[in-house]
């Protein structure tokens, strides 16, 4: 199971609550810098929602909890500012971002502008390895379709898409795709999805990895698209059942 998907079993906090955060090893990250090992670990926390969004934080307690001084913590905050998974509240400190439904809509257009371009690259280049690894991912996820299994799900889900992007062979495009998948992470974070969410997104994805191992390149496209204009309209599905994005319990 990829390491992101343990993480995702761990228990989400209580809202505004601060909880302890782990940076990386040091045995395999010692060579790190301090403020790209608080980045790294306070950027984990809030794609597997253990900081979840609308949940307040502040840089000191960050601080102790990392056993990091003030600048590392400091400098990988305002990183995470600028890739917009963090913002600041006047007298009141940092709050994990929480997007709009118009901003999770326009995250999916721009995935929708990249991804399926990323999946038809992958359907021409990806390595017998590569698929192999792809399949044993979705055959992993088949089991986590329940909705309580959501976050593990998630995790599964964002292994899945960073393999189609790796198997596209263009680390440019596994750049550009990387943050917009990353930003999409709190459409997990709202309630939205609806009994058969899962299962719809599983077999979406079903559908990709099928064409990439045909080698069909038109047919990932389309796959690909077909699964984020899906998701989109679940989520316009969700958001007007409830009159707006509600946060998930």
């Amino acid at each position: 199971m990829p390491k992101s998907a343990a993480a995702a079993r761990r228990p989400a906090p209580a809202g505004g609550e601060v909880v302890p955060l782990r940076a990386p090893a040091r045995g395999a990250g010692a060579q790190l810098p301090l403020n790209e090992l608080a980045y790294a670990a306070i950027k984990e926390r809030i794609l597997s929602l253990e900081l979840r969004p609308g949940q307040f934080v502040n840089e000191q307690a960050l601080c102790a909890l990392l056993g990091l001084g003030r600048m590392p913590v400091h400098q990988a905050v305002h990183r995470l500012m600028a890739e917009k998974l963090l913002d600041v509240l006047p007298r009141k400190g940092l709050v994990i971002r929480a997007d709009s439904l118009n901003e999770v809509l326009a995250l999916l257009e721009a995935r929708c502008a990249v991804e399926p371009n990323i999946a038809a690259l992958a359907a021409e280049r990806a390595a017998a390895d590569q698929v192999k690894a792809m399949r044993k991912l979705l055959a992993d996820s088949r089991r986590l379709v329940d909705q309580r299994y959501r976050r593990q799900f998630m995790a599964f889900d964002r292994a899945f898409h960073q393999a189609v992007a790796e198997a596209a062979g263009n680390s440019i495009l596994v750049d550009a795709q990387r943050p917009l998948h990353e930003r999409s992470a709190r459409i997990w974070a709202i309630r939205v999805w609806g009994p058969d969410g899962l299962r719809l997104t599983q077999r979406e994805h079903e559908a990709v990895l099928d064409a990439i191992g045909r080698r069909d390149a038109d047919g990932a496209r389309a796959a690909m698209r077909s699964h984020l204009e899906a998701l989109g309209a679940r989520i316009l599905e969700g958001a007007e059942q409830n009159g707006e994005l509600v946060p998930a319990v």
